[in-house]
């Protein structure tokens, strides 16, 4: 196997496994802090304190990674959250869970561990895939995240199935032995990191990269990826990251009724290996994003003003994690083919740090309304979130292309 093929194939196991706890967590964790006793506003700030951590420390990793190697980066950020993983399976006292959602492994963003690994994995992913290959690549790896997240999600049941076979454990007990699997995989996403190479099919060159500390010949790109990535982060931070805590309390569900349609979801992602470069040939990546992304928020906004059951509200779902599946890979695609290469991993970098900011904000935001009882506003402010995103990457990707 070539050496490029070879890394590209250990990015991509190392994602996969560390992406089943991300799956596992996103269904079960809002619910699960619940019942340890925290508010809703409590658990919102959790997730929020996660974003800025990302937010305050990505750009600035980034920016690092390109100067002195993004292997290292990418290898402490996949796994530091075995720390945060141990925490929620030895304790539940607040001040240690805030310290979790720091290191990583409470939200997408995922604090300190995602503010490493995402800059260093979409450069280093590029740069062992060849320009006309990259979109399908990228489209691959959304389809082995979405994967590897509706393996999590089938596992949200799990906590439920230890209640009926082991009657005598309390009802925080039968999470710990999920967490416990969850580190195992962690530990095993860091180990497959090991072997991989700095080097790209794509060389950096040291005369122009050592120059400067900021991405001055890219600026252009990044301020409007930046924008619309701001723009999806609140939408995905105030609607989506407290979803499951919000079925919970409309409709009275509980992980075991929510795993299955979160896990259907991810299945459906499968798909986008196939759309998005279709997508991409037909109609410009730019134009595609803008279509899917404004599609996203109308299931959005149907959750929260149309579905009068359940089953309903969680189908609309499902289809807004299609679409967001769908659109990724093109993001990335134009993003990583836009910029210089040279400064691919300040660029994710900096994108991503807007992107956490608002995505910081959000759950915050959604957690103090929810828990006032206003169901719909946090759903409402992610659909406008995630149109005027769409709108944002459309005309601004589409209109510089064209030049």
């Amino acid at each position: 196997m070539k050496s490029g093929a070879r890394d590209v194939l250990m990015l991509l196991t190392s994602m996969v496994l560390a992406s089943v706890p991300v799956g596992y967590l996103q269904v079960v964790l809002p619910l699960y802090l619940n019942r340890v006793g925290l508010e809703p506003s409590v658990i919102g700030l959790l997730y929020s304190l996660s974003g800025l951590v990302t937010a305050g420390l990505v750009a600035f990793s980034g920016t690092l990674a390109d100067r002195f190697g993004r292997r290292g980066f990418l290898i402490w950020g996949t796994a530091l959250p075995i720390c945060s993983y141990l925490i929620l399976a030895t304790t539940i006292d607040p001040p240690w869970l805030m310290l979790a959602s720091v290191i990583g492994g409470v939200g997408l963003a995922n604090g300190a561990a995602g503010a490493l690994t995402i800059a260093s994995f979409d450069a280093m992913l590029a740069e062992h895939t060849p320009p006309q290959r990259r979109t399908r690549v990228f489209a691959g790896a959304q389809t082995l995240w979405s994967m590897a997240l509706g393996l999590g999600a089938l596992g949200a049941g799990l906590p439920e199935v230890l209640r009926q076979a082991r009657p005598e454990l309390g009802n925080l007990e039968i999470y710990r032995p999920p967490f416990i699997a969850i580190i195992v995989l962690a530990a095993l996403a860091t180990i497959v990191l090991l072997p991989l190479s700095e080097t790209s099919i794509e060389p950096r060159n040291a005369s122009t990269w050592s120059a400067s500390w900021l991405p001055k010949r890219s600026f252009g790109v990044i301020a409007r990826y930046a924008l619309a990535l701001g723009l999806f982060g609140l939408g995905l931070g105030v609607a989506v990251q407290l979803l499951p805590l919000w079925f919970a309390l409309r409709f009275g569900v509980d992980e075991a009724a929510l795993g299955p349609w979160y896990a259907a979801g991810q299945v459906l992602s499968l798909s986008s290996v196939v759309l998005s470069p279709w997508l991409d040939r037909r109609l410009g990546g730019a134009i595609a994003v803008l279509i899917v992304q404004v599609l996203g928020g109308a299931c959005v906004l149907a959750i929260a003003l149309v579905a009068p059951t359940f089953e309903i509200a969680a189908a609309a779902s499902v289809m807004r994690n299609l679409l967001a599946n769908i659109a990724w890979p093109m993001q990335q695609s134009l993003l990583m083919t836009s910029v210089v290469a040279d400064e691919r991993a300040s660029a994710a970098g900096i994108g991503f740090a807007v992107w956490g900011l608002a995505n910081a904000a959000g759950p915050a935001l959604a957690g103090v309304m929810i828990q006032n009882g206003s169901l719909e506003m946090p759903l409402l402010l992610g659909a406008v979130a995630y149109g005027l995103g769409g709108l944002a990457f459309g005309f601004g990707f589409h209109s510089a292309l064209s030049r």
